[in-house]
């Protein structure tokens, strides 16, 4: 072949070229589709899909495609996470004491069973936890022993970067493995990771926090201590009165040492109650629940429906705003700021609307877990401080009122206690003697 016919032969090629990469690309785009199709089927009949084990587990040797199974030399930290953070300990307290006490991090342990070095991980740094990483953790649904599908996808076939679905496209599936942690601890990490702790300068984390709030507000009590202060003066105050002053709230001001004494001997009865007289105990809870809920849901309903009507009429106003801007019967002044108003209000709906329903609900399908708090009572038998678990274990929330009379440290202070699983308990003794006698008739 002479010069002048390769040249051709060359540029004929050259021609081809964008139908080449045209048809790769195809081909690229197909395959791609063709696995997030199996992916998904898998997905959907609730096998695992993630190619590694979650840190605390490891594949199952019978079975490594789909199941995993508790790893013995790691499922004990994750275990022992969750338990400081029980104690009152956030996730970076308890990432720091993880690096102090050289703990392998989850990537630097992958790398050390596997060999396999993870996008991210510096194995330099063998204890680097970080405070994400255990909040990952403390939130992960895996450690139930549920396993949820379809999490995380990718931009595209071109783009691998990973990206969160919504929740609504999530794939739950229910006791596929061995759970590392109770459903009781995960609903009281949970609720603890809901009223984050406020961070503290102060060495040792204050154990009421997040639990203590003004009966009035309803916002958090804020702990007040310095290290230049004695510990008998620490003091909690209302945090709207810190902030916003006296037009807003008063201080509700509770010494520390105070609030403890309460809540222990408190806690000492109500457990003692709980142990000793089971069977009353279950009864009188059942019946003040029952009567607690109705009224909570009647409330709630009415807010709901409140707030529902006051949706549809925020809707009505911006349209008509909107009609009188246009015709000149409002200027673009006006219209700019009533419509911040009615866009805030109605946000602030759209919010609370969705949480009151889901409230209702909740306290429409409960029922109130007695058994549950009468075997923590007896697991706990020798109580004689209060400590971070003990709090979170056994109290929800502790609501402070304002003292009778101003300034005085004689005058009466409300503070009930809300315990969980059984709420509000009250004057036992006295209800549990009416529950006595009144059986006693029925038996006579």
């Amino acid at each position: 072949m002479n010069l002048k016919n390769r040249v051709l032969t060359l540029g004929s090629i050259s021609d081809f070229t964008p139908f080449v990469n045209l048809f790769n690309d195809f081909y690229a785009k197909d395959t791609s589709r063709k696995i997030r199709a199996v992916v998904k089927s898998k997905a959907e009949r609730g096998e695992r899909v993630a190619t590694r084990a979650p840190y605390g587990y490891k594949k199952d040797e019978n079975n490594p495609k789909s199941k995993i199974v508790p790893d013995e030399d790691v499922a004990p930290v994750v275990q022992r996470i969750f338990s400081l953070c029980v104690e009152g300990k956030g996730p970076t307290q308890i990432a720091k004491q993880l690096n102090k006490e050289q703990v392998f991090s989850p990537g630097y342990y992958y790398y050390f069973k596997t060999g396999t070095i993870l996008t991210n991980v510096d194995i330099t740094r063998p204890y680097a936890w970080s405070s994400a990483c255990v909040a990952d953790i403390l939130e992960n649904e895996v450690y139930l022993g549920h396993t949820i599908n379809l999490q995380y996808t990718t931009i595209s076939y071109k783009n691998k970067k990973r990206i969160e679905r919504p929740k609504s496209e999530h794939l739950r599936f229910e006791n596929t493995h061995e759970p590392l942690i109770t459903k009781e601890i995960w609903d009281i990490i949970q609720d603890i990771r809901e009223h984050k702790r406020r961070r503290t300068n102060m060495e040792e984390q204050d154990m009421f926090s997040g639990l203590v709030r003004c009966i009035d507000c309803g916002e958090v009590m804020t702990l007040h201590r310095a290290h230049t202060m004695a510990a008998v003066k620490n003091n909690f105050m209302c945090s709207t009165y810190r902030k916003r002053g006296k037009e807003k709230c008063s201080a509700h001001y509770l010494r520390e040492v105070h609030l403890a004494a309460i809540v222990l001997d408190d806690l000492l009865r109500v457990t003692h109650f709980a142990r000793q007289q089971e069977a009353l105990f279950i009864q009188y809870i059942n019946r003040k629940n029952n009567a607690e809920t109705r009224r909570e849901i009647e409330r709630l309903q009415r807010d709901l429906e409140l707030m529902r009507r006051r949706d549809i009429e925020l809707s009505k106003l911006f349209k008509r705003l909107y009609e009188d801007n246009v015709l000149g019967k409002v200027t673009n002044e006006q219209f700019r700021m009533l419509s911040e108003d009615y866009n805030a209000e109605q946000k602030s709906l759209k919010e609370r609307i969705p949480q009151t329903t889901k409230r209702i609900e909740e306290l429409q399908t409960s029922i109130s877990n007695v058994t549950r708090f009468i075997d923590k009572a007896k697991r706990y038998t020798e109580i004689t401080e209060l400590s971070g678990e003990l709090l979170n274990t056994f109290i929800e929330k502790i609501e402070v009122g304002e003292r009778g009379e101003r300034y005085s440290r004689t005058a009466e202070q409300e503070i009930v206690i809300h315990y969980r699983d059984i709420g509000v308990i009250g004057a036992f003794a006295e209800e549990a003697e009416k529950i006595s006698e009144q059986r006693q008739r029925q038996t006579a």
